[in-house]
């Protein structure tokens, strides 16, 4: 797809911004690519003094003050003169946070393109300058994408600003969806990777190492706002945890923040070798005696098989566990295969054909079987008939029948009139009705 200058532009965060960058684009659509280049450097400028000024009015930058203040003695000095455009570029990239190198690079050849355009520097032919659409194209792409559309904060105010909000927001806040959602279209669609990265950095300790009444209290909003980051640099994630590895693997020993920490790893596998040995043996401990750890540790299994066979086990143990929908959705989203959906079947099927009585049966049936009938396939609708045919405590009570028009349906579509209830006669009495 064609990177489109008009979409992004419409992302400009300031309104004057957005206005002045019409002309630029107006002037590039016309062909008088010098004109695009001379305007678009004042643009440039332009917007960084009005993100300067908004760090003065939020936050009473000191540093942004300063620039602005000896900015403007500059053009009280020599009114003429340019250079006080130079040095606030070089300022601001010094000075602050606003700019990272490689975009203070670009900045600095959009100027020198500008004073080729804007004097008369002539060629050998005694021609103008004269910047090709390509190049021109490639300066307002670099310039809406590096400076633009990004919010006037540094990363520290960004996290500060992001935290407060998602922790005021977090009742509206209650999906990944929608988390992902907000965050990407309030903050995240204006950072940077490397802004991005470093809030990934502070967020992983505020979820799987720090413990205080503030971090309990937000632990699951910021842990999905962790995975939003984590699926947006995805391809960066390991490159930044082998760089620091000691950082990384300051975990919590116990506790929720290590069990979120493995529901993490569970959709991040590939980090966990990246960890530390000691850290690594925190992570399979919980793997081994926490809830959460025995429904996402795949990740230290053998193979996707064994870590099914240990759930099976496990759910038919004496110690009788309870799943929520989230850990059976969490248990589903390990793998996309038929294979591993086929598996899920047998767990949720089991989970509910091993209920101790009536009013378990009935919340059970609820949590593991209508949300995800439409997964069963022939051989895992068989299964958890048979199952059901075991336990009286599934098919007795009084709320069976009416559950089991769900099953009958999923039945009907996958066997039509070819079902055979006749191996099944309490499961039977249950979804054949007689005339």
């Amino acid at each position: 797809m064609q990177f489109s200058l008009e979409k992004i532009s419409e992302n400009i965060h300031y309104g004057k911004t957005k206005e002045y960058f019409k002309e630029v684009l107006s002037s590039y659509h016309n062909g008088n690519y010098r004109s695009a280049v001379v305007m678009l450097w004042s643009v440039a400028v332009c917007d960084i003094v009005f993100k300067l000024q908004k760090l003065i009015d939020l936050y009473e930058d000191a540093a942004a003050k300063t620039i602005l203040n000896e900015m403007t003695d500059l053009q009280v000095a020599d009114p003429k003169s340019a250079l006080w455009e130079l040095k606030l570029i070089d300022d601001v990239h010094g000075k602050t946070q606003l700019l990272d190198t490689a975009e203070y690079e670009n900045l600095r050849y959009l100027q020198k393109q500008r004073h080729l355009c804007a004097h008369p520097v002539l060629n050998s032919e005694r021609e103008l300058h004269s910047p090709n659409q390509e190049t021109v194209r490639a300066l307002l792409r670099n310039t809406l994408e590096e400076l633009l559309v990004k919010p006037p904060f540094y990363t520290q105010r960004i996290m500060h600003e992001l935290l407060e909000d998602i922790s005021e927001s977090a009742a509206v806040l209650n999906s990944r969806k929608k988390v992902k959602k907000y965050v990407e279209s309030r903050y995240f669609s204006r950072t940077s990777p490397t802004v991005e990265l470093n809030i990934f950095r502070s967020m992983w300790k505020l979820v799987f190492k720090v413990e205080d009444e503030d971090c309990n209290k937000n632990r699951i909003i910021n842990l999905r706002v962790l995975d939003v980051l984590s699926s947006r640099n995805i391809g960066k994630l390991s490159e930044t945890l082998n760089g620091d590895q000691d950082y990384y693997s300051n975990i919590s020993p116990t506790g929720m923040p290590l069990s979120y920490l493995v529901y993490f790893l569970s959709k991040n596998s590939s980090l966990f070798p990246l960890l530390s040995d000691d850290a690594q043996l925190k992570i399979e401990h919980c793997i081994k005696n926490d809830p959460i750890g025995k429904i996402t540790g795949w990740f230290v299994k053998d193979s996707l098989e064994t870590h099914a066979n240990d759930l099976e086990a496990w759910i038919k143990s004496a110690e009788h566990p309870s799943f929520t929908p989230d850990e059976f959705d969490a248990v589903l989203q390990i793998s996309d295969s038929d294979e591993w959906q086929e598996k899920f079947c047998k767990l949720v099927s089991t989970y509910y054909a091993t209920s101790l009585n009536y009013d378990q049966a009935d919340s059970r049936f609820q949590v593991s079987i209508p949300k995800h009938i439409n997964l069963f396939n022939k051989a895992s609708i068989i299964c958890l008939a048979t199952l059901i045919e075991k336990n009286s405590q599934c098919y007795s009570r009084s709320k069976a029948r009416q559950d089991y028009e769900i099953i009958k349906s999923r039945i009907d579509v996958l066997f039509g009139d070819e079902f055979d209830y006749e191996a099944l006669p309490y499961f039977k009495r249950k979804v054949v009705v007689t005339d």
